[in-house]
């Protein structure tokens, strides 16, 4: 078995000790012996290798040190015989002797060899069509992160086998009103960017994923550096700036809010996401009615202008 991720990806677990991984992706196991699957391909008969090809150089080569090495086996033979009989060796049986022996190795060598490279081949372009089905099938298609079930997987297996960290939650302000009013390009750009600003500031050895339509997780393991809030603070200016640079305009400002836990060993992905999401909202609750008191105290001037 093993796991996939984008961005990062969690040792096996006899590698735990060493820190967490980047850019691996489990394709399964299969190995040279699995024939089965080339027959779904068809590969099986002398299809493969009656094409109108040059054989390769990979074939050429093995054909003809098959070709030597059954030339020197059958002088050799040939020779011991008449040594052991006491019979003397004509020309036409010293040429046969060494002539058949490539007239047989020679065809039956690029057939056999070009079989060979014709599976070798096929067997190489099925594992990237697994290696891309299972990228596809573990990341968001739009950040490239990892989606909500396969961090979860990783998540609770880090949890088990004791990796120390915290849990962070980060969710877009205002994406609809965005979407609304700006377009959904737009929505699109400031997902974009606060997926751009995660993995810069959390960087290779952090698992990060996307959860939902504005919703983002991240775990990362204990560092010494810079505190939570520091890092919570350098995600939501790297997003903002981003931001600007995506659209080409100050407006509309992109802001997120985060909410932080250290994790415990045990816990699993729903305790973190309940655990974390109550502290994440009573940031927007207060980030929101903050925003009211200040759209009141403008309209309220407006007035008396």
């Amino acid at each position: 078995m093993g796991w996939v991720r984008a961005g990062a990806c969690l040792a096996k677990p006899d590698r735990m000790s060493q820190p967490l991984q980047s850019t691996a992706i489990f394709v399964g196991v299969i190995t040279s012996r699995d024939y089965l699957l080339y027959q779904w391909f068809g590969l099986n008969g002398l299809d493969m290798v009656l094409s109108l090809r040059w054989p390769s150089r990979y074939v050429l080569k093995r054909t003809a040190v098959t070709a030597l090495l059954a030339a020197a086996i059958s002088i050799s033979i040939s020779s011991g015989i008449r040594y052991l009989t006491g019979s003397e060796a004509d020309t036409i049986t010293v040429v046969v002797r060494f002539v058949l022996p490539f007239m047989i190795a020679i065809p039956l060598g690029i057939i056999w060899f070009s079989k060979l490279e014709s599976l070798d081949m096929a067997y190489r372009s099925l594992l990237k069509q697994a290696s891309d089905l299972a990228y596809s099938a573990s990341t968001d298609p739009l950040t490239g992160l990892l989606n909500r079930r396969s961090f979860a997987d990783q998540f609770d297996l880090a949890m088990e086998h004791g990796i120390r960290g915290g849990f962070l939650i980060a969710d877009v302000d205002y994406l609809k009103t965005i979407n609304d009013e700006y377009g959904h390009l737009t929505g699109d750009d400031a997902i974009i960017s606060t997926a751009f600003a995660l993995k810069s500031a959390l960087g290779e050895g952090s698992l990060i994923a996307r959860i939902g339509g504005d919703e983002f997780c991240a775990f990362i393991p204990l560092r010494d550096g810079e505190s939570a809030a520091e890092l919570i603070a350098r995600i939501e200016g790297l997003a903002g700036r981003q931001f600007r640079e995506r659209i080409g305009k100050d407006e509309p400002v992109l802001s997120i809010s985060c909410g932080y836990e250290v994790c415990r060993q045990g816990q699993t992905f729903r305790d973190m996401i309940a655990q974390t999401d109550s502290n994440l909202y009573r940031k927007k609750r207060a980030r929101k009615n903050i925003a009211r008191v200040s759209r009141k105290k403008w309209e309220a001037d407006r007035v008396i202008s």
